[in-house]
């Protein structure tokens, strides 16, 4: 066993090198951003105890839900690039793809600010209200798309942090590369990006789907680092598009 553990975190470090020099990404990020998620969670664990900074830090329009409006509004423009681009070198599939993952992260980021209904002081329509969990002027937070949006999340997650890990090994490596283009799989380095809202979500529904007020406020920061994981993954998706040649429209 002793032997075995230095051999695998071997192996894991040489495959994430090799995936981030394949992404032209620096060297240093690769167990960065693998150690970034939990690091933030282990940071609210510990500002709890502090009841100033932990609200400053978790209550609505504080700091991580601007920073997850940030995120994924970032995201939505780079992705509608990554989609320009992909047009541009005739990959019209690709772009019609990136063109609906900037539309969905657009209508993502409306919803965690509910569409600037507190930064203009509007009120819930009524009929809203009466089904909202919150009273906001927001579809997310009712309850039957609460659960739908908890699921993609869910997904994503999953599909972010699996699909590079299959794309690692031997036969997964075989069974991606036939089936899913290369710009669609997310670096390995920002796989714990990814992991980090699969294991909340998946959490919470199997084990703890009525959870306390903490837990639920837990799940701002998995949500955080999934916005941050679909921004810099457009982000390498975007420059790939741009350093590419164009190819022949089929």
């Amino acid at each position: 066993m002793a032997d075995t553990e230095p051999h695998l975190l071997r192996r894991g470090d040489a495959l994430l090198a090799a995936d981030t020099r394949a992404w032209g990404l620096p060297a240093w990020t690769r167990w960065w951003l693998l150690g970034l998620p939990f690091v933030a969670c282990l940071a609210l664990i510990l500002a709890a105890p502090h009841p100033r900074l932990y609200h400053a830090l978790i209550e609505e329009d504080h700091v991580i839900e601007w920073a997850q409006f940030a995120a994924i509004l970032a995201a939505s423009i780079v992705f509608g690039l990554a989609g320009f681009h992909a047009w541009r070198n005739g990959r019209r599939g690709l772009a019609i793809l990136f063109a609906l993952v900037a539309v969905g992260s657009f209508v993502v980021a409306g919803e965690e600010i509910s569409w600037g209904q507190r930064i203009l002081g509007l009120q819930t329509p009524e009929a809203l209200d009466e089904i909202n969990h919150q009273g906001e002027t927001n579809i997310h937070n009712i309850n039957g798309v609460q659960k739908i949006f908890n699921l993609g999340e869910m997904l994503v997650g999953l599909y972010g942090f699996g699909v590079p890990i299959l794309l690692s090994i031997g036969a997964g490596r075989r069974l991606v590369r036939r089936s899913i283009d290369r710009l669609l799989v997310p670096p390995l380095a920002f796989s714990a990006l990814f992991f980090l809202p699969f294991l909340y979500r998946a959490f919470r529904a199997f084990f703890l789907p009525e959870a306390g007020e903490r837990i639920t406020e837990f799940g701002e920061v998995p949500e955080l680092t999934l916005y941050v994981g679909i921004l810099l993954t457009g982000a390498v998706i975007l420059r790939s598009l741009r350093r590419a040649r164009p190819v022949e429209a089929a």
